[in-house]
Formats: C-alpha cells, sequence, structure tokens
C-alpha cells in the first residue's frame, strides 16, 4: 500500500513539476521580450537625446549668427550693397528659421521625455518579470526534488517489497495440511444444491445461474465457493457469537472498471483480472482486516480447512481483508 502511494505521489509530483517547468518556460520568453522592448526604448530614448541636443545647438549657433553677422537696422538696409529689399528679406528669413528652432526644439524635448517614459516602463515590466522568472525557476526546482526525494522512498519500499516476497516464498503455506487432507462435508445454500462450479465463465460476467446468496444481505459468490464460506461462517459464529462481516463478494466487470480508476495504483486488479470477478474472493470486515485482530488469526487457522486463504501476497499487512476460495 505504501509502494503504490508513493508511486501515486512520483505521477502527481511529475505532472505538477511539468507544468512548473512549462511557466518558468513561459516566463523566460516573456522575459526576453521585455528586455528586447527596454532596450529599444532605450535606444530610442538616446536618439531623443541626440536630437534634442543637436536641435539645441544650432538654435544656439543660429542666435549667435543673428547677433554677430546680421544687422537688420533700417541703416544698414539703405546701405547694404544689395539694397534695403535684399537685407529686409534676409531678416525674414531668419525670423521665420528662429520660429522653426523653436518647434523643433520643443518637439524633441516632448520625444525625450516621452521616450524616458517609455523607457522606465520597460525596465519597470523587466524587473517584475525577472521576479517572476525568478519564483518559477525556484518552483521547478523544489518540484524536481521533490521527485528525486520520492522516487528514492520508491526505490526503497520497493528493495523493501522484494525481500518481504522472497521471505514469504521460503516461509511454508499455512494450512497447507489442512488442505491435502480435503475438505469437511458442507451443506449449500439454499436453493444452490443444483448449482455448481465453473471454470468455463468470462471474469466479472458469471451468470447468475451460477451464483449463490451469502447469509450476508446482498452478497454473493459461485455456488461452490458460496457452499465453503456458510461452513466458514457458521464455524465462525460459534467462535466468536456473530456471523463473519463481508463488505465485497462477487464483483461485476463494471465495478472492477470502476475501482481500478479510483483507487491508487495497484490497490485495484485490472479489470478482468480479478477474483472478485470470478465469485471465488471475499473482502471482510470485523477484525478479520486488521493484521494482529483475534478474528484474523482465528481464520488463518481455520479457513483454509474450508478451501479459503488470505494469499500470500496479500500476508503481512498488505490486504489482511482479502480471502480467496480454491476449489
Amino acid at each position: 500500500m505504501e509502494l503504490a502511494t508513493a508511486r501515486a505521489e512520483v505521477a502527481s509530483l511529475r505532472e505538477s513539476a511539468q507544468e512548473r517547468i512549462s511557466a518558468y518556460e513561459e516566463e523566460s520568453a516573456r522575459l526576453d521580450e521585455l528586455t528586447g522592448r527596454r532596450e529599444s526604448a532605450e535606444s530610442r530614448a538616446d536618439a531623443a537625446e541626440r536630437r534634442h541636443e543637436g536641435t539645441r545647438l544650432g538654435a544656439a549657433r543660429q542666435a549667435a549668427g543673428a547677433y554677430k553677422g546680421v544687422d537688420l537696422s533700417l541703416m544698414r538696409a539703405w546701405i547694404d550693397p544689395e539694397g534695403p529689399t535684399r537685407a529686409l528679406e534676409r531678416g525674414s528669413y531668419l525670423t521665420l528659421f528662429g520660429e522653426h528652432r523653436s518647434a523643433d526644439l520643443a518637439r524633441a524635448r516632448a520625444s525625450r521625455v516621452a521616450s524616458d517614459t517609455l523607457a522606465e516602463t520597460a525596465r519597470t515590466a523587466e524587473r517584475e518579470q525577472a521576479e517572476a522568472t525568478e519564483a518559477a525557476e525556484d518552483a521547478r526546482e523544489a518540484a524536481e526534488a521533490a521527485i528525486t526525494a520520492q522516487e528514492e522512498r520508491s526505490e526503497r519500499l520497493l528493495d523493501q517489497q522484494t525481500r518481504l516476497e522472497k521471505a514469504m516464498a521460503a516461509a511454508p503455506a499455512t494450512g497447507k495440511e489442512a488442505r491435502t487432507a480435503g475438505p469437511p462435508e458442507r451443506e449449500a445454500p439454499e436453493g444452490c444444491a443444483e448449482k455448481g462450479g465453473s471454470a468455463d465463465v468470462e471474469n466479472g460476467r458469471v451468470p447468475q445461474t451460477l451464483l449463490c446468496p451469502l447469509p450476508q444481505a446482498g452478497e454473493r459468490l459461485r455456488a461452490d465457493a458460496a457452499t465453503a464460506f456458510v461452513a466458514l461462517d457458521r464455524d465462525f459464529r460459534s467462535e466468536f457469537g456473530r456471523p463473519m462481516c463481508v463488505t465485497d463478494s462477487y464483483r461485476p466487470y463494471h465495478e472492477q472498471v470502476r475501482l481500478f480508476q479510483e483507487m491508487l495504483p495497484g490497490m485495484a486488479a485490472r479489470p478482468g483480472t480479478s477474483a472478485h470477478g470470478l465469485g471465488l474472493a471475499v473482502d471482510l470486515c470485523g477484525g478479520v482486516n486488521e493484521l494482529d485482530a483475534p478474528e484474523h488469526r482465528w481464520m488463518l487457522d481455520h479457513a483454509p480447512e474450508h478451501g479459503w486463504h488470505n494469499p500470500e501476497w496479500a500476508r503481512d499487512g498488505f490486504e489482511p481483508w482479502h480471502w480467496e476460495f480454491t476449489p
């Protein structure tokens, strides 16, 4: 059970890690994009700065030239070799150029402000994205570390399971002598005397004509298994003053599918392979399901006399509640 749980946790962690790896890759891609946008914005800001500086210097040179090299007085206009009209025209051009320079300067300043704002916004977004990328990277590393730890735990449990299986294989089978002596005479449940056991049935689709009810309401088994179980139940009642507690018996195919999908890996047989699907297994409660309970110990000692066994793979706490009939 612990090994199955560990394996399920590994599968879950792998799925979580994959999601975090994908998130990290997405954040990294966004960071690269924002870095490019920030660098582009800073480049535009630098270009705006150069335009602003060039415009400012041009305006300064124009102002200096006007003050030093151009005389727009009326006297200068009359004595100018080109005549007053040409001098006045030159003054008008200077005035017009000055207005253009002022407009260029204003535009350059506005461009610089916009570029600075864009660059700062890009830098802020890049910082935030860098933090998100770092968080995604931390989550990815944590997920991978958890997977490694859980896989190591699974390996240790698998080694332990292997040692247990070898030990069980070397141990003598409980109740072997009782089985070789043959089962005692049994009384068939009511209505089951004419029914027999048959191995020629499809797992999970045993005909109703081959199933018999147990003393426990709603539970059914194949006729020969039911007959043996009734005899075992009678002995159990004599010992403990109450009938055996049954949680599950014959399991149709659709129920096997449902359990296989709902249970942790390794906790339910693959549909079509369960002993329950042949009407030859029961899951018990009322103390039999507890490894060291008197009821469980009594069953280990006396159930084989009636052909019922807790299989070797289910021993030592794996599934103390699971019992199978050996015809």
